[in-house]
């Protein structure tokens, strides 16, 4: 593999995306000056939220979501994209540390204080985008991240039944329409996630449709408690 990795790095050198330096995708100086959000605050109004849960106001099926960084990041934005649609899998332990360095800075957060009982399940793509992309971005994040939190993983839980248009193109209330019904539990899974508590894990968050859907398909199968986690928002 050494060999191979070597060869590879010949003929397809890796540069920093933020700095051109050679050799990485993502370098440890460039790493150390991306911006981690502050603090986390309810996802519906910007309120601090010292745990991570979401405000009383605007209580939902989701107890808290966590994200790591802004989207309005141009770094960021271009990591995603470079991640997502030039297809480097390998960006996914860059997202999983950055996210574990959100953590760190603000270690009261629920499911970060004590993980026992916590299971990670990343968003699932169809399987007609998953061909197209060769893997899910949120699956390969949460591979990275189920050791460093010590959280297990499964990726089998939810099934994207219906091909959607990327939420990414769409707007508002076309987002929430759009991912409407679009989740269901594996079967096999169902008497496994009876009073489990859940991390839904993302890349990215806009309008929380995407999240929300998934926890409602979770709640009505007996789930317990659904957070959200994501790299940027």
């Amino acid at each position: 593999m050494q060999i191979k990795k070597k060869i590879l790095d010949f003929f397809y050198p890796k540069f920093c995306l933020i700095c051109g330096k050679e050799s990485t995708y993502l370098c440890p100086d460039c790493f150390s000056k991306i911006e981690i959000l502050k603090s986390p605050t309810c996802s519906y109004c910007n309120s601090r939220s010292f745990n991570g849960t979401i405000c009383k106001k605007h209580k939902k099926r989701i107890k808290g979501i966590v994200s790591a960084v802004s989207y309005e990041n141009k770094n960021i934005k271009k990591l995603i994209n470079v991640f997502k649609y030039q297809f480097v899998k390998e960006l996914s332990k860059n997202s999983a540390f950055l996210i574990l360095k959100f953590l760190k800075e603000n270690p009261e957060i629920e499911f970060f204080k004590n993980p026992l009982g916590f299971l990670i399940v990343p968003i699932p793509l169809h399987k007609r985008r998953l061909r197209w992309r060769g893997f899910n971005q949120a699956e390969e994040i949460a591979k990275e991240l189920s050791p460093l939190l010590k959280i297990p993983m499964d990726a089998k839980i939810i099934i994207r039944k219906k091909y959607t248009k990327p939420q990414a193109i769409l707007k508002g209330k076309n987002r929430t329409e759009n991912i409407k019904g679009t989740f269901k539990i594996e079967k096999r899974k169902l008497k496994y996630i009876q009073k489990k508590k859940i991390i839904l894990l993302d890349d990215v968050t806009t309008t929380l449709s995407t999240l929300e859907e998934a926890a409602k398909t979770l709640k009505e199968n007996g789930v317990k408690e659904v957070w959200g986690l994501t790299l940027a928002k």
